[in-house]
This record gives C-alpha cells, structure tokens and sequence, in this order.
C-alpha cells in the first residue's frame, strides 16, 4: 500500500472554498449506515465518483448547492485494510464481539437489501466495534488486568473496495460503480488538500 494516497471528497462549493482557504475541515460522518464506520470518506483516486456521489446525496436531500470536489493527501498511517487477509480476520472478531456485546443475533443491526444496499448498519457497528475493542486495550484498567497482553493502537484510516451500481455492460462481472473507499478517523492523516484540476 502507498504511503500517501490522493483521495477526493464531494461536498458543495461554500465548504471546498472554505476548506481551500484554510477556514474549515471536512468532518466525519456518524451515520448509523456508515459503509466503513465513523469519519471522514473519502474516494481513493476518483474525483469523478466524489462528484457523482455528491451529485446523487444532494439530490436525495433536495439540496440546490453546487458540487465541487476537495483533493486530499492521506497518509494512511496503521490501516484496517478490509483488502487485507488479516484485517479481515480483525473483522470477524469485532462481529463476535458486537453479538457477544448485543446477546442475540436478533438484537444486531442489519444491512440493507434490494434498494438500500447502501445502508450498512450491521458493517458499520462491527466496524466500530473493531475500533472500540483497540481502545480499550489502551486503557490503564485494561493494562493492569493483562499485563502480558500487549495493547493495540488505534487504526488511523479504514479502506475497503465495493461493487456495486450493476452491471456496466450485459453479461459483466465489473460494475457501473466499483470504488475504493478510505474512511479517515485520525486527522493527523489528512496531509493537506489540494483543489482538484477540472477534466
């Protein structure tokens, strides 16, 4: 994985002119429905899919803004890499967690189906639950209790890939849609932004 990523983020134009001028930062989103947890999304190598996006949320929320798009130079420092076999191990371990935590099966979230494959309730609570496990190992009470446990730092970013939007032509396993997300959940990752050079 490169050690700096060039990431994008639609928003509307007041807060990307805010944001280039030094005046203001994205902030993280706390969506129960959050694809890779809390904080700030970005599309890795994509300022078409950031703009296409925003485009499509302003329209479900009937907003007349303006898109424009923010470059960002992430550095992704300690990833949850979800295109990593151990992370994914990580992940399954959060999932037991949360049911551990919850007490049924009934009682977790659920993703979307049908229509609303993008609400990811259930991915977005195991998600967290995965960054909630690392924070408590950091605290002194846990320390004390496992001295020989060493204690896990805390994921800077989340990055994962996803298809989706169908297929992009009749019989294909690549879709309209297929992206890279990063989700950011340290600031001190963000390296600066930059504006984007219109196509």
């Amino acid at each position: 994985m490169p050690s700096f990523l060039l990431c994008f983020h639609g928003t509307d134009v007041k807060t990307a002119e805010a944001i280039f001028a030094g005046k203001a930062h994205l902030k993280p989103s706390e969506n129960d429905y959050d694809w890779l947890g809390h904080g700030i999304y970005f599309w890795e190598y994509s300022p078409q899919r950031a703009y296409q996006f925003a485009q499509e949320k302003f329209k479900w929320q009937k907003k007349k803004d303006k898109v424009a798009v923010v470059g960002a130079i992430i550095d992704p420092g300690l990833c949850f890499n979800l295109l990593d076999a151990s992370s994914l191990g990580f992940l399954e371990y959060g999932y037991e967690a949360l049911l551990e935590d919850r007490g049924s099966i009934d009682l977790l979230p659920k993703n979307g189906d049908g229509k609303e494959l993008w609400k990811r309730q259930l991915d977005c609570a195991v998600i967290n639950m995965v960054h909630q496990i690392r924070t408590e190992t950091q605290s002194e009470d846990w320390v004390k209790k496992n001295p020989r446990k060493p204690s896990l730092a805390s994921y800077d970013t989340v990055r994962g890939a996803f298809w989706e939007g169908g297929p992009i032509y009749n019989g294909a396993r690549i879709e309209k849609k297929n992206h890279v997300q990063i989700c950011v959940r340290n600031l001190d990752a963000i390296k600066g932004y930059f504006r984007p050079i219109e196509d």
